[in-house]
């Protein structure tokens, strides 16, 4: 039995965190938050937009990431996201900004079934760089 994760988080600009000694995970899923520790049933999911932490010892890292996937296998919990920031470097006028103009475009309704999706996951993203305002 390991007691370790090898985390591996990786968005199309840059590899966030690579980390061989990682005792948590704790990734917003499709169907709800799930907290991986080691020697977990392996599982593969979809990201939504939220919060992203993983624990080391005393020390939580906290981050931000948009959609992508998220698998666990064999201790190794690999990350795939849009985008993903640090908690202490989201832009909160930024996000309220982006906040603002897609509420604005899903009041219209009469998007089409795409722009309608684009902008919900702006508006989703949004608003999770924003809940990390309320928790710092």
């Amino acid at each position: 039995m390991a007691d370790k994760l090898f985390l591996s988080l990786v968005t199309p600009a840059k590899e966030m965190v690579i980390d061989p000694d990682v005792d948590q995970v704790n990734i917003p899923g499709i169907e709800g938050d799930l907290g991986i520790l080691a020697d977990h049933a392996p599982l593969f999911t979809i990201l939504r937009p939220g919060r992203f932490s993983y624990q080391k010892g005393e020390k939580e890292i906290e981050l931000v990431v948009s959609e992508g996937y998220a698998e666990v296998t064999n201790n190794r919990v690999t990350v795939l996201a849009e985008s993903a920031e640090f908690m202490h470097e989201v832009d909160h006028d930024r996000a309220e900004i982006a906040r603002a103009a897609a509420e604005k475009l899903l009041e219209k309704g009469d998007l089409e079934e795409k722009e309608f999706k684009e902008t919900q996951d702006k508006l989703f993203r949004a608003l999770a760089r924003l809940e990390t305002k309320k928790s710092n």
